[in-house]
């Protein structure tokens, strides 16, 4: 019986998609399904999978025309073996360290109240060499500001994911299958960008995330990314109306996302306008610092004030 489900979104990445697909095979677990959705790439993505699905059984290419990463990636669970256990939503442009889904699969059958298991990883340039990144960081809230969560601590709290103060990456995470069918999936109306905390969110009312503190994906980075074309600040204001509506949610529900959303706002926002204005100040720019010093000041009083949706 196959174990894991990997489905792979693949938009004109034909630099890309093989070497995606050669980490895959070369994983020492190897109990594995790899889905390969082509969303209408205009160049030879399709090509370079098909070859692939020649000499590798496990591997299938299913080709539609664009409809986006999330539609891609609804798409490809449909396509899943009904009784995999796992699933990993990864992307063409990445690769996998060849331990990747042996530590990750073992410490999901031995963590049962685990729903999504995720790794440190690396930043790779388009020739895969690697980049300097800043260290992985978990911020929850202290008493009067901001904590950072121990690196070996496995345990990734709602307040960390939903706010989006933890880096889980969407396409290096090991999801359990029967925990991903109890969400919504991907949310096409949101398109890229805060796809991710807003599954992992879902997920994380429903069972525990955790980090395993070890480097097992390769993170790509090079000027012609999607995601480098969406405005973060947008998709972010998208995302948390969603949330703030939140019709679906129980009545605990919503105090536990309430709460998420007090510590991004009123917290972490103010920790990041904070920083933005030390690096005006540097800069020169001391109005304009000036000014996000006395917002993010208002955002740390008011952040004592009761949460509430």
């Amino acid at each position: 019986m196959t174990k894991v489900s990997i489905i792979t979104p693949c938009y004109n990445a034909e630099k890309y998609v093989g070497k995606a697909i050669e980490s895959v095979r070369a994983q020492t677990f190897n109990n594995w399904e790899h889905i390969v959705i082509d969303d209408g790439s205009t160049d030879n993505s399709a090509q370079v999978i098909a070859s692939y699905t020649k000499i590798e059984p496990r591997l299938r290419l299913i080709r539609q025309p664009n409809g986006g990463v999330c539609n891609a990636r609804n798409n490809g669970f449909k396509e899943c073996f009904p009784q995999t256990q796992y699933l990993l939503f990864f992307d063409a442009d990445d690769y996998l360290e060849p331990q990747m889904l042996e530590v990750i699969v073992k410490y999901l059958d031995q963590h049962p109240h685990v729903g999504v298991a995720y790794s440190d990883y690396w930043h790779i340039d388009e020739d895969d060499r690697i980049l300097p990144r800043n260290s992985y960081s978990r911020y929850i809230p202290s008493s009067f500001g901001i904590k950072e969560l121990p690196y070996e601590t496995p345990e990734t709290p709602l307040v960390a994911v939903g706010s989006g103060a933890a880096i889980v990456m969407e396409s290096g995470s090991v999801l359990r299958r029967y925990i991903y069918e109890k969400t919504s999936g991907w949310d096409e109306s949101l398109g890229q960008g805060g796809e991710g905390i807003d599954l992992f969110l879902q997920f994380a009312l429903f069972s525990e995330i955790h980090f395993v503190p070890k480097n097992l994906y390769k993170y790509r980075q090079y000027p012609a990314q999607s995601h480098r074309l969406v405005d973060d600040r947008a998709q972010a204001r998208k995302l948390i109306a969603k949330w703030k509506e939140g019709k679906w949610l129980t009545q605990e529900q919503k105090a536990k996302v309430a709460q998420v959303l007090w510590f991004y706002e009123k917290r972490l926002m103010a920790l990041f306008e904070m920083q933005s204005g030390t690096d005006l100040m540097r800069r020169g720019q001391f109005i304009t610092a000036l000014r996000l010093y006395l917002e993010a000041g208002k955002k740390y009083f008011m952040s004592f004030f009761p949460a509430s949706l």
